[in-house]
């Protein structure tokens, strides 16, 4: 932090979203020190992350300011609810990929106005861990 030359307080500094993002990938490789398998993802608290950039707040354009900093790193930043993560691109893209061939005939439908889509209902409802912090 640059220090004011003429008293002894540290000037109030927040990074810009290239600086942000060189900090998280940071703080990701001081995580990682000492694993043998390096990291290819990381959750992280709000707070951590208002911590780090010394913000009050996160706003949209902040974060998908960093998070276009942090591609060229070959990290994607993104939102999960009620935490962040980040992970790293080619950890992703060894994942199982999906298309929507499988559904050719349920496009069709949709396209015509003709899907059933309360037969689907039960897949916005979740799984039990995801609705813990429900008060019912």
């Amino acid at each position: 932090m640059p220090r004011n030359q003429d008293s002894s307080f540290w000037r109030l500094y927040k990074p810009n979203e290239r600086e942000a993002a060189l900090l998280l990938l940071r703080l990701i490789e001081t995580r990682d020190d000492g694993r043998e398998k390096s990291m290819t993802r990381v959750r992280l608290a709000e707070i951590t992350l208002k911590r780090l950039w010394n913000r009050g707040r996160l706003t949209e354009q902040f974060l998908s300011d960093v998070s276009e900093w942090l591609l060229s790193a070959g990290w994607a930043l993104f939102f999960a609810g009620t935490t962040y993560a980040a992970v790293q691109i080619s950890a992703v893209e060894n994942w199982p990929a999906v298309s929507s061939k499988r559904m050719r005939e349920d496009v069709r439908r949709v396209q015509r106005g003709e899907f059933d889509f309360d037969s689907l209902e039960h897949l916005l409802i979740g799984s039990e861990s995801s609705r813990e912090g429900d008060d019912d």
